[in-house]
């Protein structure tokens, strides 16, 4: 099946097979992980961390995401700065596996996110951005330092 990360919209989309959504998915959360400080960059690292179904549902649109009305262009600068840093490869080394083709994920994703404007109106808020998340789904793995996130365990543990 695979999915698709992008903007609900016609815009430029990152379509990539099931496996291919994990491999991006753990290298981004990877560095959102790191990089996340306030609550909508916690959140946008939570969702990384809890998309993991599979069988495409692992796609999700930038629009979805609970942009501020009021600098947002801030939070789309820790977007980008969370791919600048997966494409350095951050942690990689953790991975269980080499990641041949995720320079060019992170790359085709940077370009999307760079052109992106979110929607003027608001979008009703996922539960990762929930004011009062619960506590568990951000406590970190002692070994990744990725959010347990809705399963409770790290999304890169074998």
């Amino acid at each position: 099946m695979g999915n698709a990360f992008g903007s609900s919209d016609a815009g430029p989309r990152v379509r990539l097979s099931n496996g291919g959504s994990d491999v991006f998915l753990d290298v981004l959360a990877l560095a959102a992980c790191e990089l996340a400080e306030t609550d909508f960059q916690r959140g946008f690292a939570l969702l990384l961390c809890n998309s993991r179904i599979g069988l495409g549902n692992e796609s999700f649109d930038l629009d979805e995401l609970p942009w501020p009305s009021v600098g947002w262009e801030a939070e789309r600068g820790f977007l980008l700065r969370v791919i600048g840093l997966a494409k350095a490869r951050f942690r990689w080394e953790m991975l269980s596996y080499e990641p041949p083709y995720a320079e060019k994920y992170l790359a085709d994703y940077e370009e999307v996110v760079r052109d992106y404007r979110p929607p003027a109106e608001a979008v009703e808020l996922p539960r990762m951005w929930d004011p009062e998340p619960a506590a568990t789904a951000f406590t970190r793995c002692r070994e990744h330092g990725l959010f347990l996130g809705d399963y409770t365990d790290c999304r890169v543990c074998s």
